[in-house]
């Protein structure tokens, strides 16, 4: 989901050498927490309402306004967009054509978006956002590795200790499964009830340790719980490119059954 599909083209501007307490009036006027300073046609920054109150109102615009507010592309996901105001503290962005102003878009703006595609239980990504990162890829031509995450038995742990510690293994494993996300282009989504899909383009070397973890048994609230994956290698898989990801998600998962089915003839 680009920007361009939540932003807004009607931009409020102020010129830097009105006074705050004009700036303040012209907020209330228009509804608005944020105005783009413009001089004479050259886009200057931004001021906030927060910045107003920080500010005596007698000062001008110039005095408060942040003058390297973050610029976007309208052509920007959502989603590396919510991760950006992770590390930054802007109230508004300004989405750039080039150098040309086109829009604007506010942080409640991005995280209601991405509110929706946030699981309740765990607080990953829903599937959509890992169809999308992957989609990104593919038109991209980078290649990927895919893990197809089963957890192993779920159903009979529900059935032995009941639903609600069913939600704590969730919650917990994916928690666990959260802290190989800081590794380059690492995207992490809960697919359905107790599958999961990571996708990187990390080193085979990462990936292998990635897998070796998941695979041990864990314990969670004193029961052990492991899980099976399925690997899906795209730097090494004929014809990656010409597949849509659907069925690479598809395939990883049969992989996953595979690996699962696998361990159990081994145990028997």
């Amino acid at each position: 989901m680009n920007i361009s599909e939540i932003m807004t083209t009607t931009v409020s501007t102020i010129t830097s050498d009105k006074s705050v307490s004009f700036a303040a009036e012209k907020m209330n006027a228009y509804s608005t927490d944020a105005l783009v300073v413009v001089d004479h046609g050259e886009l200057m920054g931004v001021v906030t309402s927060r910045q107003l109150r920080s500010t005596h109102p007698n000062r001008i615009v110039a005095d408060a306004m942040n003058v390297l507010p973050i610029r976007i592309s309208p052509e920007d996901d959502v989603w590396e967009t919510h991760a950006l105001l992770q590390e930054h503290d802007d109230e508004l962005l300004l989405v750039m054509n080039e150098e040309e102003l086109v829009g604007v878009v506010t942080r409640e703006d991005v995280q209601l978006k991405v509110a929706e595609f946030i699981d309740p239980l765990t607080g990953l990504y829903r599937a959509p956002y890992i169809q999308y990162m992957g989609e990104k890829l593919l038109r991209k031509g980078k290649p990927f590795h895919m893990l197809f995450i089963d957890v192993n038995d779920f159903g009979k742990i529900n059935k032995r200790y009941g639903h609600p510690f069913g939600d704590d293994v969730i919650r917990m494993f994916s928690a666990a499964l959260s802290e190989w996300q800081s590794n380059g282009d690492t995207y992490l989504c809960r697919y359905a009830g107790d599958e999961f899909v990571l996708i990187t383009t990390a080193s085979d070397e990462w990936v292998k340790e990635c897998m070796e973890t998941i695979d041990k048994p864990t314990p969670i609230n004193d029961v052990m719980v492991s899980a099976a994956v399925g690997h899906l290698d795209g730097f090494r898989e004929p014809d990656f490119f010409d597949k849509p990801l659907r069925e690479h998600i598809a395939r990883a998962s049969l992989l996953s059954t595979k690996a699962k089915m696998n361990k159990e003839s081994m145990q028997l």
